[in-house]
């Protein structure tokens, strides 16, 4: 797959320890601090390609990856935040065309649903371990683990955004953002998009029973 230059250090490649990915705004940045936290800053994490086609380049290359899946109108919502030119029937498109590519290498990634990222980050890594024989060390959500997490977040952000931690951005719980969250759903509740949010909500539902179908940890 093509990347742009900003991304190709992030790009997966052979010798890459995992790959963790998914649409925008669903956990993609706190997962990867959380990972780092959990297991130092060595190995090389495949991430924020925000693509499909990332997660099939992990399969391809054999390696263990994590797909993160947030429900749509909660993603969708989140999303036209960070970028409110966007119309909501796109950015649905997007979700739904993220998650049919995707799904051709279900085999191939564990899935790492939104709310299980930000309850028990852990509990998906130690999937990992399962599914592919790793042996990551599960995040601890500790209080001193949280405030790590979190400040490597916000130093993400910083570099991203230019040195400057953005509230639309961020990737982390924010007040500013919640507050446009309720103006932006305005725009889920057209017809037109309410049909594509129903689409997207099957195509979540799928995702969720292949969570729960997942051998238990423990």
């Amino acid at each position: 797959m093509l990347a742009r230059p900003s991304k190709r250090a992030t790009l997966a490649r052979p010798g890459s320890a995992l790959v963790i990915d998914g649409f925008l705004r669903s956990g993609n940045t706190f997962s990867v601090a959380a990972f780092i936290v959990a297991n130092g800053p060595e190995h090389h994490i495949g991430r924020h390609l925000h693509g499909a086609p990332h997660l099939l380049r992990a399969a391809r290359l054999g390696i263990p990856a994590v797909l993160l899946v947030r429900r749509p109108a909660d993603a969708v919502a989140s999303y036209l935040v960070r970028r409110p030119s966007l119309t909501a029937g796109d950015a649905v498109l997007e979700y739904l065309d993220f998650y049919e590519t995707a799904w051709r290498a279900r085999s191939h990634f564990v899935v790492g649903l939104f709310d299980d990222v930000v309850s028990d980050f852990g509990g998906v890594i130690r999937s990992v371990n399962a599914r592919f024989g790793t042996a990551f060390e599960p995040y601890q959500p500790t209080p001193e683990n949280e405030r790590a997490a979190f400040l490597l977040v916000e130093e993400m952000n910083r570099r991203e955004c230019r040195g400057n931690v953005v509230e639309s951005h961020v990737g982390r719980p924010s007040a500013e953002r919640e507050r446009d969250k309720g103006r932006v759903r305005e725009q889920l509740a057209t017809a037109q998009v309410r049909v594509l949010l129903c689409r997207a909500d099957e195509l979540y539902a799928r995702y969720e029973a292949l969570r729960r179908a997942a051998p238990a940890t423990g």
